[in-house]
């Protein structure tokens, strides 16, 4: 019998990791069929981005947010810091490759969008399996 986890878990983001990567495999492999090259490369960007955020975010909330750690300010600047510093350059990118294809940015965004989506509906599947376990 399939086991489905009805809780958020210390092993949720990692699903969502692993589910984000064969969603984007699979949209990949999608606008590959249609020959949509800037679209994929849209897509590939966006999704980066997306997961690069969500790793960020677990990153500075598992390491700053300890109580025991007095550094948690500085940490949090720093890392600030360089997460712009590495963001700008993909945004410079999407600008550039959006002069040259729509799909680019309508695709971008859509990745942009993937491990937030992920997020949600594996909420939504947890509620609806809590919701008829009961």
């Amino acid at each position: 019998m399939l086991h489905v986890k009805t809780e958020i878990d210390d092993a949720f983001i990692k699903r969502v990791y692993k589910t984000s990567a064969y969603v984007w495999g699979f949209v990949a492999l999608v606008l590959l069929s249609f020959g949509q090259w800037w679209a994929i490369a849209g897509w590939s960007w966006g999704s980066i981005l997306s997961a690069g955020t969500l790793w960020s975010l677990q990153y500075i909330i598992r390491r700053a947010f300890v109580p025991e750690n007095i550094k948690a300010k500085t940490q949090l600047g720093k890392f600030s810091i360089l997460k712009i510093a590495a963001v700008i350059p993909i945004l410079l990118v999407a600008v550039w490759a959006c002069k040259h294809s729509t799909a680019f940015i309508f695709a971008f965004f859509a990745g942009v969008l993937l491990t937030q989506t992920v997020i949600v509906l594996k909420v939504l599947g947890i509620a609806i399996c809590q919701y008829s376990n009961d």
